[in-house]
């Protein structure tokens, strides 16, 4: 006897998993924090370059992390530093534009 699985209901399954806006899927993480694909997010996963935990056999995020990952951890200018140094080089004062 072979096992049919039940069928879907709509909307089950579908858009990123959160818990109270916490927790973050690789395809939720992919699309909010990337603008990317899954696969990218995958890679990073398994390179350890991204900060991930495992629930069960799921690879899950946790939104504090990835601000601070993504505020801290990452070389580069900041926002401020950026609008400073456009700023700058367009001759504005005070790094405002």
């Amino acid at each position: 006897m072979s096992h049919i699985p039940p069928k879907r209901q709509p909307g089950y399954g579908r858009g990123p998993r959160t818990i109270s806006g916490e927790q973050l899927d690789v395809r939720g993480t992919a699309a909010r924090w990337f603008g990317g694909h899954e696969w990218m997010v995958r890679a990073r996963v398994a390179n350890k370059t991204l900060p991930h935990r495992r629930l069960g056999g799921r690879i899950v995020f946790l939104t504090s992390e990835l601000e601070r990952f993504f505020s801290e951890e990452l070389p580069g200018v900041t926002l401020e530093q950026a609008r400073a140094n456009l700023a700058a080089k367009h001759g504005h004062a005070g790094g405002e534009l």
